[in-house]
């Protein structure tokens, strides 16, 4: 089922680790390295490098050790104290394979972190029972495989836990049997962790009459895996909904979209489910415009709510998107169409908006199978995918803002800054590169995950890591001197026209609106400086929720003077600006306690573009 590979005592005397205590008493942590079974490492020849992040800036040759896999026990005492998050690269030049891995220190406990080859896929050593119409989600740190039907019995539920690799059946599992659920995290608070899980609706496999009840799965700490199970207690939805769409708000609720009513006919309505109640709620939940199954849910960067997709009466696919608030209360936009096809798929990105790409019905070889729906709701092509080549569409979010798609013959990744798809380099190849099915996940946004359905020898959970990036990651300063390297725009970018662009030796221009943020990366206490070219830009500083603090916009209008250099710096709840090398201001607005955000830029509201270059993010 799995494998471990090493275990490495971190002793923390000198150099603590997030959860290691200060003065002189020592909490010893444990890190243990996983790779699957099916492709181990060996643990006698490999060679490994640990890298630590967290809220520090690392000094040169810290925060990085080394050790062969062999030497059980050595203390990592390169790691400084305040380290939240470890990348874990492990080179077999005997194979010539490297294996790579992330995790997030928990407040206690060993640190556990799963390695998976590069450039190959793998599968979890136990196999799922062969099943159709299953549900497969990740929710934090496991991935559930729940419902469907295989005839004449009850199909299991299994989790898997993928900071070991640990794939099991539930004792229990789901107490009704269900085909087209939904799976979302179902945490009490944002850094509940492991995070329960909740498995709404879904239909009767034989009858196909929907269902009007959820099942919460409750994880067990300490369990091999934290592994738990199902609450005997089933909880009531406002009414029977199936092949319905499913998303986490940003108050940690869970909205179920649409779907398929008792009836059989396609629903507008949508429901809130609260993870403290354990309740439903549709009071002050607004209804779709167009009543769908099926549909794509996806919250924005912003916190927003876009439902695209889906099918109507008679499987007629849906073209109409639709944009709600945060706490889907309302609408935020006018519904627009997209043009639809045979297959459809849709991720958020990074900096704003959301990637669609569509493989037409018929052949059409000027048919437009990209696109980017910016940040202000408007539709931009990118530069088109042959519609030969998309055999499937499976799109997965990706690091770098640079989202993953598969299309039945080989893996490609976007270039935000060119609004086009490239190979993705050194990428799988073969009869089990990609997924067939349609049952994917994200791990994270570097692990793409899917059920790879084998007949009698069972569905196999199968990966591909594809890249290794932690929110606690470093930023290589300066940016914005020779190119974007670590931004990404949140509209088209790179094509005549564009109100977004970068102009060496000048910097990152900026029209009205257009945005460009730092990838994958957030932070606690930060400054940000950048040197001022033309008009300013603003700083934005967006919390997990999606809220922003504009510093240059009508939060923080002060910083819009400055004319050759920008200051901002967040401490705690405040937020101070210097401009043109001045005194320190405060921001009347203040941020949340403890809220961690992402930084970004924006043009300001006038005609002149902002321009900005030499950007230089610091931890603090």
């Amino acid at each position: 089922m799995w494998r471990r590979t090493v275990a490495v005592g971190l002793a923390c005397a000198g150099t603590l680790l997030a959860a290691c205590k200060p003065g002189p008493e020592i909490e010893e942590r444990l890190l243990f390295v996983y790779s699957p079974r099916a492709c181990p490492v060996a643990q006698s020849e490999a060679f490994s490098v640990v890298y630590g992040n967290g809220d520090f800036e690392p000094g040169e040759n810290q925060a990085v050790t080394s050790l062969f896999l062999r030497d059980v026990g050595t203390e990592l005492t390169a790691l400084p104290p305040k380290t939240r998050s470890l990348i874990v690269d492990i080179a077999q030049p005997q194979q010539g394979i490297d294996w790579r891995g992330l995790a997030e220190v928990p407040r206690s406990g060993p640190i556990n972190v799963l390695v998976w080859p590069d450039g190959e896929t793998c599968r979890l050593t136990r196999n799922v029972e062969s099943r159709t119409d299953p549900a497969l989600a990740a929710f934090g740190r496991h991935v559930m495989i729940a419902g469907g039907k295989i005839p004449g019995r009850v199909p299991n539920t299994f989790v898997g836990d993928l900071s070991t690799g640990i794939l099991e059946s539930l004792e229990f599992g789901l107490g009704t049997r269900r085909s087209h659920p939904t799976i979302t995290a179902f945490r009490e608070s944002a850094d509940q962790d492991p995070a329960p899980a909740l498995v709404a609706g879904g239909d009767d496999p034989d009858s196909q009459i929907a269902l009007a009840t959820a099942e919460i799965y409750v994880p067990k700490a300490g369990a091999p895996g934290d592994l738990g199970d199902f609450e005997r207690t089933r909880i009531d939805l406002s009414e029977p909904r199936t092949k319905h769409g499913a998303v986490v708000l940003a108050s940690g609720e869970t909205l179920l979209v649409g779907g398929v009513g008792q009836s059989g006919t396609e629903l507008s309505s949508m429901e809130i489910v609260d993870p403290k109640t354990r309740r439903y709620r549709t009071n002050n939940v607004a209804l779709l415009s167009v009543p769908r199954a099926n549909p794509v849910v996806l919250r924005l960067a912003s916190g927003e709510i876009l439902v695209a997709g889906g099918t109507s009466r008679n499987n007629r696919p849906v073209p109409t998107l639709e944009w709600f608030s945060a706490d889907a209360s309302r609408p935020t936009r006018r519904p627009i169409d997209l043009v639809t096809g045979r297959e459809r798929a849709f991720v958020p990105l990074a900096a704003g908006g959301a990637l669609a790409v569509i493989a037409p019905s018929t052949s059409a070889p000027d048919f437009k199978t990209v696109w980017i729906i910016s940040a202000d709701g408007t539709l931009e092509p990118g530069i088109p995918i042959d519609p030969e080549l998309l055999d499937v569409v499976r799109l997965y979010p990706g690091t770098d803002g640079a989202p993953v798609l598969w299309t039945g013959r080989r893996w490609l990744r976007w270039e935000p800054w060119f609004s086009t798809f490239q190979p993705l380099p050194d990428a799988p190849t073969g009869e089990d590169a990609g997924p067939r099915s349609s049952a994917i996940a994200s791990g994270d946004n570097g692990l793409a995950l899917w059920l790879d359905d084998r007949g009698e020898a069972g569905m196999y959970v199968r990966g591909f890591r594809f890249a290794t990036r932690s929110r606690f990651g470093t930023v290589r300063n300066p940016l914005l001197v020779q190119s974007t390297e670590g931004l990404a725009p949140d509209r088209v970018a790179g094509v005549p026209g564009s109100s977004i662009r970068f102009v060496p030796g000048r910097g990152l221009e900026l029209g009205p609106g257009a945005s460009a943020f730092l990838t994958d990366v957030t932070f606690a206490d930060v400054n940000v400086d950048l040197d001022v070219v033309g008009a300013a830009p603003s700083v934005v500083l967006r919390q997990e929720d999606g809220r922003e603090l504009e510093v240059g916009g009508a939060a923080c209008a002060f910083a819009q003077s400055a004319t050759r250099s920008l200051h901002v710096e967040r401490a705690a709840r405040r937020v101070r600006v210097r401009i043109d090398g001045g005194d320190l201001r405060t921001c009347p607005t203040e941020l949340d306690e403890g809220a961690r955000v992402a930084v970004g830029l924006r043009g300001g509201g006038g005609t002149a573009a902002g321009v900005a270059t030499n950007l230089r993010v610091l931890r603090r």
